[in-house]
């Protein structure tokens, strides 16, 4: 039960940061904005089982439109930043190697700002997306290594790699605190 409590607590408390440094720390750009959302989606990816982290990138950033102002961008941001957070996830949530975490960020912000293109593009014509397409790159030039640093400086703290593994969803398992209720032997005794 308690590893249950840990992981529905980090999944808020990551969608909560990714909204907040989204919508609130951030540098308006021609079309959109740059923001720090994307460092605690790196740090999401490398805390947080797979299909949790994708939910938290997309669901939290997606929000952060909304508070933002930037409604239009939604659909997109839920797409491309979930893309993102998945290909994150699959490069480094097991193996946290540097080698992996480059190619990781490399493909997940090419994905990323390349989805962002071509949605500006069908929107608002392709000098417009052409023009922004250079400060596409600055958010994740900025973001991803500052996310990617503290990671690996989490990486080396013994109770966050045991944090990972108590949380970390594994297909046919009960977690060692969960107990048969109609098991006798299972059942918690009263002193």
């Amino acid at each position: 039960m308690r590893s249950k409590v840990k992981l529905i607590s980090l999944t808020a408390l990551f969608a909560a940061l990714i909204l907040i440094a989204t919508a609130y720390a951030k540098v308006p750009l021609v079309l959109g904005y740059v923001h720090l959302g994307d460092v605690f989606i790196v740090i999401a990816c490398f805390m947080l089982p797979p299909p949790v982290a994708v939910c938290v990138a997309a669901i939290g950033s997606m929000l952060a439109d909304l508070l933002a102002g930037f409604v239009l961008y939604m659909p997109i941001t839920f797409l491309a930043k979930g893309l993102m957070a998945l290909i994150f996830s699959l490069f480094y949530y097991k193996k946290f190697k540097l080698w992996r975490v480059l190619v990781g960020v490399i493909v997940g912000s090419v994905v990323m700002v390349g989805l962002y293109f071509v949605f500006e593009m069908i929107y608002y014509g392709f000098p417009a997306a052409l023009a922004n397409l250079p400060m596409q790159f600055i958010q994740p030039a900025v973001s991803l290594p500052v996310g990617s640093l503290i990671s690996f400086g989490l990486s080396k703290i013994s109770y966050i790699n045991s944090l990972k593994s108590e949380i970390s969803i594994k297909k046919g398992q009960k977690s060692k605190d969960d107990g048969d209720e109609n098991d006798p032997k299972s059942a918690k005794r009263e002193p």
